[in-house]
């Protein structure tokens, strides 16, 4: 158990600099601020802050009842639990202590107040994420001298779900249903919708296929999935990648992870402003899927296999349309481009082809041949 994880206040949203100052006093009593805090935008799902400090910084989460960035979309706050857990799972002796790594791990868990929300966690510093390296390349802070980050990923993604597959307890300790049916409702649902206001011709029949995909990822899972992981989630520190933003991990169905990040390395091959950068995010993509595929090896069938293929192109369409037509353009690639922006409309086309005929694109193949 964490410190001070038995809390006894409700919930609450945004924490004003010093009233959550007093509250690391109270729970830290052996951390000392150095500067106020620092709110970071990570991501769309929470108040996230840096608050400077001795021994060490510290990251502070804070969820609300609702998307962060969406107040009128409610969102259950059990997610910041799951994350918890999941960050205490890869501390010695936890479930997943043998998937982390120096090359790639979460952040080390420092504190836990389940009835506010609140998270404390390892600050890995004012760090580059995947995004600018797939941008701007040679950050100084490398994951490794001798294999890039799509192959590190690969390999730490194919060890989640070989650990945790078919593990009845870690199903009940890692069961995220309702975040789950949020994304069913927020996400696979809203396809048609996106498709429409994209001038898709088929939108009803792409709605459809999506509605059916996302009634199957509440169908019981076969292992822990990390559920967000995207460029801005994967933190490039001095000594290998910090996977971060865990309260959408949940035991579910492989191929959302495996379509999740494809879908964002393919928005910077689309978006990329030089040859060079393009490249680097196909790269990063061909290796993500050839190592996860190689490392499931015999196992390929019984974890993955087919299914799981159409699966994740499925979802690889669903989300382009998110950023793209959807409510999480603004701040990512897309940002500030109309609907009937020539670049916008060919990633809408590019989505709609993957749901329409996910075993007619060859953006998987890795995985099949």
């Amino acid at each position: 158990m964490m410190p001070g994880e038995n809390g006894d206040r409700k919930a609450q949203a945004e924490m004003a600099p010093e009233e959550l100052l007093e509250y690391l006093r109270r729970r830290l009593p052996e951390f000392t601020p150095t500067a106020a805090p620092a709110r970071i935008r990570v991501g769309y799902l929470n108040y996230v802050y840096r608050v400077r400090g001795e021994p060490e910084s510290l990251i502070v989460k804070v969820t609300p009842p609702h998307i962060a960035a969406m107040p009128d979309v409610p969102l259950d706050q059990h997610r910041l639990d799951i994350e918890a857990r999941s960050l205490m799972a890869f501390e010695p002796g936890g479930a997943l202590e043998s998937v982390g790594s120096a090359d790639v791990r979460p952040p080390h868990p420092v504190d836990f107040d389940e009835p506010r929300h609140v998270l404390v966690m390892e600050d890995v510093g004012e760090v580059p994420h995947l995004g600018t390296w797939l941008v701007e390349g040679d950050v100084e802070q490398n994951p490794s001298d001798e294999e890039g980050p799509g192959k590190l990923l690969g390999r730490f993604i194919s060890a989640l779900h070989l650990e945790s597959f078919a593990d009845p307890e870690l199903a009940v300790d890692f069961d995220n249903s309702a975040i789950q049916r949020s994304r069913l409702e927020l996400q696979y649902a809203a396809v048609g919708d996106m498709c429409r206001k994209a001038g898709v011709a088929d939108a009803d029949e792409l709605g459809r296929k999506a509605v059916v995909l996302g009634e199957q990822f509440q169908d019981p899972g076969v292992c822990i999935i990390q559920g967000d992981l995207w460029p801005p989630s994967i933190l490039f520190a001095d000594d290998g990648l910090r996977i971060v933003d865990w309260e959408l991990t949940h035991y579910g169905h492989p191929a959302q992870d495996v379509g999740h990040l494809p879908a964002h390395l393919w928005m910077h091959v689309h978006r990329a402003a030089t040859s060079k950068a393009a490249r680097r995010a196909g790269a990063t993509l061909r290796d993500f899927l050839n190592t996860y595929r190689s490392e499931l090896g015999s196992r390929y069938d019984e974890i993955f296999g087919a299914e799981s293929v159409r699966q994740s192109t499925i979802h690889f369409g669903a989300e382009i349309l998110m950023r793209t037509v959807g409510p999480f353009q603004d701040g990512y690639l897309y940002e500030g481009l109309t609907v009937d922006d020539p670049v916008l409309q060919e990633a809408v086309q590019v989505a709609a082809r993957h749901i329409r005929s996910p075993e007619r694109v060859d953006t998987f193949a890795a995985l099949v041949s």
